[in-house]
């Protein structure tokens, strides 16, 4: 059985554009005189506001586009106080020996934020501690005990996240939660379910747009949408696109000569072409190739007489990089439309499906 692995981390991000204020006014016991207090992005680590501590007191202002969480430390000190902004006025009291327990009022999402922590940081520490208990395990029947319980305590995550979104569906925290969650979700077609149902407010800020990109990036090439057009030399070095192939049923076929299992499946692709080549459907080949000479002696030896790209670039090659194939033999069968209709059709399934659509 393979280890379990398992991370959510609460880490700080934040962007900045000149569009909205924030003020953060502290007061903070036991600091050092004129000691330094910044607000920091936790994205690319830059300053955005700093000031001088005077008698514990400071003031923080600057601007933000969109809320997040962003990062309140003391120049030459390591602890930090995560504070969920957006453009409020925000207050915070608290002792420099207990940072941590620091009290933030006056932001309606610090608020949401330190709600879902209060729940969701024990049970994480739950399943952190479980984990580390499960790797090492030799003995079968308590690894299984551990894994019981691990399903449990994700569980229950799962169940207090979901409380939360549903709770609080216009709060930017929410698209926090879903990302500090996503790890144990059933893949991207539930994270996309649950944060389509979050509102037009809870869907701004660096969560919210990490989010959108593993949503979008998933829907790359996804059965029912377009297959996205590329261009890229043949044998000859005439460029060929993929849009010149609307009008007829296309396979993009991804493989190479050094791959084995692609060689081994070329013959069943030399049949499907001999048979359904006058019947509006064609291949087009993409090699991962970086020597041309072995690219073309497999050409020729395994009789592949359809259009063939390669930029030998091997896996960095333009359209698999475009595709993200991880591996290959890899294809995707495209209608005339330039709608992806299957993927991945190994030996008699492709003729099955190419007689289902042209005879």
């Amino acid at each position: 059985m393979k280890k379990i692995l398992f991370l959510l981390s609460i880490i700080g991000y934040t962007t900045l554009a000149a569009q909205n204020g924030f003020e953060i006014r502290g007061e903070i016991r036991n600091t050092k005189p004129n000691m330094l207090v910044f607000l920091m992005n936790g994205t690319d680590g830059k300053t955005i506001a700093t000031d001088t501590v005077r008698d514990g007191k400071f003031v923080l202002k600057g601007i933000i586009a969109e809320p997040d969480i962003f990062q309140l430390g003391f120049v030459g000190y390591k602890e930090a106080l995560d504070v969920f902004l957006f453009h409020d006025t925000v207050s915070i009291i608290g002792d420099f020996n207990i940072l941590s327990a620091a009290t933030i009022t006056g932001s309606t999402v610090e608020t949401d934020y330190q709600q879902f922590k209060s729940t969701f940081n024990p049970i994480r520490e739950r399943l952190n501690y479980l984990v580390q208990q499960i790797n090492p395990e030799k003995n079968r029947i308590k690894r299984d005990s551990l894994i019981v319980l691990y399903e449990q305590a994700k569980g229950t995550v799962l169940q207090e996240a979901t409380k939360f979104s549903q709770t609080k569906p216009a709060s930017p925290v929410s698209s926090f939660v879903l990302f500090a969650i996503s790890p144990l979700l059933n893949g991207t077609e539930d994270l996309e379910k649950r944060y389509n149902a979050l509102e037009a407010t809870a869907k701004r800020g660096t969560f919210a747009k990490m989010i959108e990109q593993t949503i979008a990036e998933a829907n790359i090439n996804k059965i029912g949408t377009e297959a996205l057009l590329f261009s890229q030399k043949d044998t000859i070095g005439k460029l060929v696109s993929l849009q010149s192939f609307r009008g007829k049923y296309v396979l993009i076929d991804f493989w190479a000569s050094w791959c084995g299992p692609c060689r081994a499946e070329n013959p069943n692709l030399v049949d499907a072409y001999k048979k359904f080549s006058t019947k509006n459907f064609t291949i087009l080949g993409v090699s991962l190739d970086d020597n041309k000479a072995s690219w073309m002696n497999a050409i020729r030896k395994d009789k592949l007489n359809w259009t063939q790209v390669s930029d030998l670039q091997s896996w960095n090659n333009k359209v698999a990089q475009l595709y993200k194939i991880q591996s290959i033999p890899a294809n995707y069968l495209l209608d005339p439309s330039g709608k992806i209709i299957a993927k991945d059709l190994r030996g008699p399934e492709l003729q099955v499906k190419l007689k289902e659509l042209l005879q």
